[in-house]
C-alpha cells in the first residue's frame, strides 16, 4: 500500500439532515440507553452524531486501488468525536466529509476523514475524525494533518473512577443499523461476518454501536449523569463485541486538559477481550 495515492483533501457532497426527536430517541434505545433526556428532548446521544455523519463519510472513503494495492483487510480504526455545540431536537445539519490525514503503524495505514456538521447559522456542530484502518505493508509515511492525541496515559491507571457493565442483546446489531443506518453485511449476516474474521461467532456489533452503548458510562462516571457536559470522546477499536456479550467499561481520572476541561481515560471489553482501547473522553 501506498499513503502518497490517498487523496488527501478529496470533499463529499454536502448532505442535509434534520435531528428529528423521534430519531433521536430511537437511537438512543438503540445503545440501550433509555434516559428520559433523550426520550423528551433535554438531551441527545452523543455518539448520535455517526447518524448524520455516516452518509458523507461512506461518500468520501472509497481509495483508489494504487493506494491499497498489496492490503487484505480494513475495518474501522479509531473515531475522535468533538462536540463543539449540543445540537437540539429540530437542528438542521449540513454535513461534509474530508479525506484528511494518513498515519503508519506497524499494522499498515490508517486513513482518516474529517466529518464536519454545521447548523442553519453556520457554526460546527460536530467534528469527527473518523478512520479506516487498512492492513498490509506500507511505504510513503504518514501524510496529511497531524491529529489530537488520545493515547491512555499511564499515570491515569492510579485513579480510577468506576466501571460499569452493560449489556447487549441478540438483535443488537440490528436495532443499532435502523437507527444509524450502518447496515455493513459483517454486522448482519453470520456468513458474511465468518467469511470476513474467521471466527464462528458470525455477527459482531458495529464499531460505533459499541462505543454507544460505552457512552452510557461515561455519562454516568465521567459527566455527573449529563450528556449535554460531554464533549469529546475518542477511541481505538481493538477487538470485536458480539450480540449478548455485556461490555465492562473503565473510567480513570487522567486530570485537567490546557483549556480546562475534566478528561478521563477510558477502556471497555468483553467476551475476555480488550474491545475499546486509548479511550479518551472530555467533560465541560
Amino acid at each position: 500500500m501506498d499513503t502518497t495515492k490517498v487523496p488527501l483533501g478529496r470533499t463529499s457532497a454536502p448532505f442535509e439532515t434534520t435531528c428529528d426527536p423521534g430519531e433521536i430517541a430511537a437511537f438512543a434505545l438503540a445503545v440501550n440507553d433509555d434516559s428520559p433526556l433523550y426520550a423528551d428532548g433535554r438531551a441527545v446521544p452523543p455518539t448520535y452524531a455517526a447518524v448524520p455523519g455516516l452518509q458523507p463519510f461512506l461518500a468520501s472513503v472509497a481509495l483508489p486501488a494504487e493506494a491499497t494495492e498489496s492490503g487484505f483487510g480494513a475495518g474501522h480504526g479509531e473515531h475522535d468525536l468533538h462536540i463543539h455545540k449540543v445540537p437540539r431536537p429540530g437542528t438542521v445539519l449540513t454535513t461534509t466529509s474530508e479525506v484528511c490525514s494518513v498515519s503508519v503503524n506497524k499494522a499498515g495505514m490508517n486513513v482518516f476523514n474529517r466529518v464536519a456538521s454545521v447548523d442553519e447559522a453556520g457554526e460546527l456542530v460536530y467534528e469527527q475524525f473518523w478512520s479506516v484502518m487498512y492492513v498490509g505493508p506500507t511505504t510513503g509515511g504518514d501524510q496529511g494533518r497531524e491529529l489530537a492525541d488520545h493515547s491512555f496515559p499511564d499515570e491515569a491507571r492510579s485513579r480510577p473512577v468506576g466501571t460499569m457493565v452493560l449489556g447487549t442483546t441478540a438483535d443488537q446489531t440490528f436495532r443499532y443499523a435502523g437507527a444509524s443506518g450502518d447496515r455493513a453485511i459483517i454486522h448482519v449476516d453470520d456468513r458474511a461476518a465468518k467469511r470476513a474474521t474467521g471466527s464462528d461467532r458470525g455477527k459482531f456489533l458495529q464499531g460505533l454501536c459499541t462505543l454507544g452503548i460505552g457512552t452510557r458510562a461515561l455519562v454516568a462516571l465521567a459527566a455527573g449523569g449529563d450528556p449535554n457536559r460531554i464533549r469529546r470522546v475518542a477511541v481505538r477499536f481493538s477487538r470485536y463485541a458480539y450480540p449478548g456479550d455485556e461490555v465492562a467499561v473503565s473510567v480513570y481520572d487522567a486530570g485537567t486538559t490546557t483549556g480546562g476541561r475534566r478528561a478521563f481515560a477510558f477502556e471497555a471489553t468483553s467476551g475476555g477481550q480488550t474491545v475499546l482501547r486509548n479511550g479518551w473522553v472530555e467533560v465541560e
